[in-house]
């Protein structure tokens, strides 16, 4: 990205929680483009336990500027609910969770990705679908509760941005 290009925009919200998602979206909105890169990794120390806990619900709260993302994440505890009550559907759930992460890693290609992390996928899975229904009732009661402050968006639409820009 070109610094031209967001100034171009006015620089973009600091009022939402999802900032890397308004950044990219305010960029989009001035014709700009983002170009990915999964198989990228950034090597990072992992957090402490009680840092990475604390992050949970907040990052759930992110997925309500992403709706598909976020119907599909209110989705997991009724489909477990459901699945639980036959647990060799259960465990075909869990497979496929587990079969869906290896081929997301295969397909960043992130070889430094240990080999047993997507046996993990369904506890993240569970926990994802706990913390998105605390983050959707903490939005409903006034938004989310960050360094001192309650956020209640989490990034300005596309349609928003589109507006603002006059597009």
């Amino acid at each position: 990205m070109h610094r031209s290009v967001l100034v171009e925009t006015g620089g973009y919200d600091g009022d939402v929680l999802f900032e890397n998602l308004e950044l990219l979206r305010t960029v989009e909105s001035v014709g700009g483009w983002v170009d990915h890169a999964p198989g990228l990794a950034v090597g990072r120390r992992p957090p402490t336990v009680r840092h990475f806990a604390g992050q949970r619900v907040r990052q759930a709260y992110d997925d309500l500027a992403e709706p598909a993302r976020l119907a599909r994440e209110l989705a997991i505890l009724p489909v477990l609910a459901l699945a639980s009550r036959r647990p060799a559907l259960l465990a075909l759930v869990a497979a496929a969770v587990v079969g869906l992460a290896e081929l997301g890693r295969r397909r960043a290609g992130l070889e430094d990705v240990p080999r047993d992390a997507p046996l993990w996928a369904p506890l993240w899975v569970l926990e994802r679908g706990v913390c998105v229904w605390v983050a959707l009732t903490l939005r409903l009661t006034g938004g989310m509760p960050y360094a001192g402050t309650r956020f209640v968006r989490a990034a300005s639409s596309r349609r928003d941005l589109a507006a603002k820009e006059g597009r």
